[in-house]
């Protein structure tokens, strides 16, 4: 889970108050403005989504295909099996 939100957590950015006494209100205000502008403004987080679909469409269809090989696989063994018997009883039983 911790994997899955590094790259969120790293993408973010800090935001810092600039309440010092030698900045002024009006200073304040305007780097708190920019704050939330770069705040509303980020464009990025819209653009992680097309990527976590694709993940996860690539997951589940690497799933899929690993199914449907063991499935494959499983046909394949039960048809030597099904041969290994029918050869057994053939030499059980003489013509």
């Amino acid at each position: 889970m911790l994997l899955c939100a590094m790259p969120f957590l790293v993408g973010t950015q800090s935001v810092y108050a600039y309440n010092s006494l030698d900045n002024g209100f009006s200073d304040s205000a305007l780097y708190l403005q920019q704050d939330v502008e770069n705040e509303t403004g980020d464009e990025g987080s819209d653009n992680n989504l097309g990527y976590v679909f694709v993940v996860f469409t690539i997951v589940w269809g690497l799933f899929f295909a690993f199914m449907i090989l063991l499935m494959r696989k499983q046909t394949r063994i039960n048809s030597e099996i099904s041969y290994l018997k029918q050869l057994l009883e053939n030499k059980r039983t003489p013509d």
